[in-house]
């Protein structure tokens, strides 16, 4: 059992305070009529050693920080409606910059802030269904606001399953002109598990619901979405290198569109610290949001992760 210490309780009240300030400024975001919705596929992963798409069951020792980057570059993000009818690629290459930060509020208890911005968005919104603006580049996505609470590991050679669980909340702060946000506050929760198998494999799961307002926008239909992930690969004895694969799915719950990608991953541990990761892989299925193409990249650094 983990006791809070003396500090504990001003280190809370300056956290609720944060996130009720944070709150405020998403809720004025929310009242803005801007069109467009969060065309962003990429759910990056807020810890360093986490994954490229999915998330392991890591988290930070108490007082410890990590920080990290990611960059995500899609071709083909987002397929649109004209009004004349027909349809075209809106946004044929996407290019966003992630930055991540994490805190270790307590050893099984680590909180984690994650702010995207497109940095390059090439595409064509003349003549789409509803919408007026052109596209945007260099605007901020949604702040996204979280915690991840251990339960069992992360994975060790001696205890070979590790279990979390995730919850973020996203704060309509982005641009929908630059289809960044979806202009409504949004919440993810997760479950996370990952297992060493022997002799030197690796496999996990995430698994959760991500809540979305119903927005119709370019003849595409938002709403509240299930997704899941699944790795799988190799790694060395002290886990410093990893190859592997990811794929992902996003399903709506209330209508057609579900989309799929997979990425083959390559991932550098460096002293348990310092993380590197590449990653690429197509597009699969015919939702309105999936890409033909994604690479990202990812490096950070953060303390080593906590025995339970």
């Amino acid at each position: 059992m983990v006791e809070a210490g003396p500090g504990e309780g001003s280190r809370w009240r300056r956290f609720a305070a944060a996130a009720a300030a944070i709150v405020a400024l998403g809720a004025s975001g929310a009242a803005r009529g801007d069109p467009g919705f969060d065309a962003n596929r990429y759910m990056a992963p807020p810890l360093a050693a986490d994954g490229l798409t999915l998330e392991r069951p890591t988290t930070l020792k108490a007082g410890t920080w990590g920080v990290a980057a990611a960059i995500s570059h899609a071709d083909d993000a987002l397929r649109g409606k004209l009004a004349g009818g027909g349809e075209r690629q809106i946004i044929e290459e996407q290019l966003w910059l992630y930055g991540f930060v994490a805190y270790g509020l307590l050893d099984r208890l680590t909180l984690h802030a994650t702010l995207p911005v497109p940095i390059r968005q090439v595409g064509d919104t003349r003549g789409v269904e509803g919408i007026t603006t052109r596209l945007h580049d260099f605007a901020v996505g949604d702040l996204k606001l979280g915690g991840r609470v251990g339960i069992v590991g992360p994975p060790r050679d001696l205890l070979p399953l590790g279990l979390a669980l995730d919850a973020s909340l996203l704060l309509p702060v982005g641009s929908r002109e630059a289809f960044a946000s979806d202009g409504k506050v949004r919440v993810r929760l997760a479950a996370i598990a990952e297992a060493w198998l022997p002799p030197a494999l690796f496999a996990g799961v995430t698994a959760g619901v991500l809540t979305r307002p119903e927005l119709r926008e370019a003849g595409s239909i938002t709403g509240t979405m299930a997704q899941v992930g699944a790795a799988f690969g190799w790694r060395t004895s002290r886990d410093a290198v990893r190859l592997g694969v990811e794929a992902n799915t996003q399903i709506p719950f209330a209508h057609s569109g579900s989309s799929y990608e997979i990425l083959g991953v390559a991932k550098v541990g460096i002293l348990r610290r310092l993380h590197a990761a590449i990653g690429a892989g197509p597009g699969v299925g015919a939702g309105k949001q999936t890409p033909d193409f994604r690479a990202v990249a990812r490096v950070g650094w953060q303390a080593e992760p906590r025995s339970f």
